[in-house]
């Protein structure tokens, strides 16, 4: 299956221009590819590849919105996903630091 240490490029991008939303699903599934694009890197899942479906809810509040992903790209996706609160979070916690009254 390849080198598994070595991630996709393009997840931060994905996630920068909305293809995909910054937090965790709601629901996911798992299988076999279905020919379907990966909404990370754009290249087809093919059959003899592991593919996730993600599913969000809507902005909006109605509805809910499918994603199709390659197993590989879910992983970078989701470190990125990740570090980026966590790094957020450390962000505010120097602000609110350097904003306390002493």
């Amino acid at each position: 299956m390849g080198d598994e240490s070595v991630l996709p490029a393009g997840t931060g991008e994905a996630m920068k221009t909305s293809k995909l939303p910054e937090r965790r699903p709601e629901r996911m599934w798992g299988g076999p590819g279905s020919g379907a694009s990966c909404a990370i890197c754009g290249k087809t899942i093919g059959t003899g590849e592991i593919e996730f479906e993600l599913q969000f809810a809507s902005d909006g509040g109605s509805g809910t919105a499918n994603y199709h992903v390659h197993a590989r790209c879910f992983a970078a996706w989701e470190l990125e996903r990740r570090d980026g609160k966590r790094t957020a979070t450390v962000a505010a916690r120097r602000e609110r630091r350097h904003h306390a009254k002493p």
